[in-house]
């Protein structure tokens, strides 16, 4: 069969363009797995009461995760943890017949979840890779309070008398899903051994945590 001038400049065009062309490319890594530690941040507000501060900080984090790579760039992650229990004190007012006294407790708090997120990581290389990162956090809260006694004045003895013993309420527990978002970076230590950083920003009626978060891990 002869080829026209017209379709053989059409055909060698095509052949340079499919030669031109790279590969489809395999991720460099299919799977990673991680440990990680860090520090809680966790906002709790307590309405109606006075309050010394809206968050309890620098909680003790421990966890882990493992992520599946669709693309060097995408990237699914699973993680779980869980921080000690953190505390926060309130003081507040309280009635006793005809005299007002002050009043005060302490609030213990601990969080556990479980998160899964999708990550943009940049660059395609061997040795560091800054990442963004948005999904869901799945948590459950424990609180519990211990109310102390609560004294007043009596002026007729000129002595103080406890009007309230204490007590506790709790442990009290609450499923809590809020998005987060998250920016952090992996760096190689060997061809497979890397070293993770990361923040995170959970949201629920305005910023509910912050947590900073080290670890180590290994590809697959």
């Amino acid at each position: 069969m002869r080829l026209s001038p017209l379709s053989l400049v059409c055909w060698l065009a095509a052949t340079s363009l499919a030669a031109g062309q790279d590969p489809p490319r395999a991720p460099l890594t299919r799977a990673d797995a991680h440990v990680v530690i860090g520090w809680q941040n966790l906002h709790k507000e307590q309405p109606g009461e006075q309050i010394y501060n809206n968050w309890v900080n620098g909680i003790f984090y421990g966890g882990g995760g493992a992520g599946w790579y669709w693309t060097d760039h995408l990237k699914t992650q699973i993680d779980a943890g869980a921080g000690t229990r953190g505390r926060q004190y309130r003081s507040g007012y309280s009635v006793s017949g005809s005299q007002t006294t002050s009043s005060s407790s302490q609030v213990s708090i601990r969080e556990q979840s479980v998160t899964i997120g999708q990550h943009y990581q940049f660059f395609r290389n061997q040795w560091f890779h800054p990442h963004v990162g948005a999904g869901i956090d799945l948590a459950r809260q424990t609180t519990t309070e211990v109310f102390s006694p609560v004294v007043v004045f009596d002026p007729a003895t000129r002595a103080t008398r406890q009007v309230r013993p204490s007590r506790t309420e709790g442990p009290t527990h609450r499923a809590i899903a809020r998005p987060f978002a998250e920016a952090g970076l992996k760096a190689y230590m060997t061809r497979r051994a890397f070293f993770t950083a990361d923040t995170r920003l959970m949201y629920r009626h305005g910023l509910d945590q912050i947590l900073f978060r080290l670890g180590f891990g290994v590809d697959f």
